[in-house]
């Protein structure tokens, strides 16, 4: 089964003319994910699509994206704030939703520290926030 995990957002879809894009996009449907095949993706107009980060990234690519922090947990100052549900790059400041709703900026001003391997963003978010 596919989940959040495989998945990087590609926005909303907005027009019909995309090139290079793999076989499939992926929209959220009932909570799940759901393909469709790339040249339909007139059908997707509207919605939220979604490509597997297989697709998107090339074998041996170490660079981290800010779609791969979905899941991990947030800490500031070694206090757990929640665990990232979903990132939103549509504007020019980077959101991340946390499980619970709540939202955070993501800035590399407010990055400490990320740890890969136990999937901890460290932050030190302003006292306003």
């Amino acid at each position: 089964m596919i989940t959040a995990q495989d998945l990087i957002s590609i926005g909303v879809i907005r027009r019909t003319h995309y090139k290079d894009l793999p076989d499939f996009v992926f929209v959220r449907r009932d909570g799940l994910f759901v393909p469709f095949r790339s040249e339909n993706i007139s059908e997707l107009i509207g919605e939220e699509g979604f490509l597997l980060r297989t697709d998107m990234q090339e074998e041996g690519d170490g660079t981290l994206t800010w779609q791969d922090l979905v899941g991990y947990t947030v800490e500031d100052e070694d206090q757990t704030i929640g665990v990232i549900a979903h990132i939103d790059e549509s504007t020019i400041n980077t959101l991340a939703t946390l499980e619970d709703g709540r939202m955070i900026p993501l800035h590399e001003d407010f990055i400490i520290d990320i740890d890969e391997e136990a999937h901890i963003l460290h932050l030190q978010l302003p006292f306003e926030l």
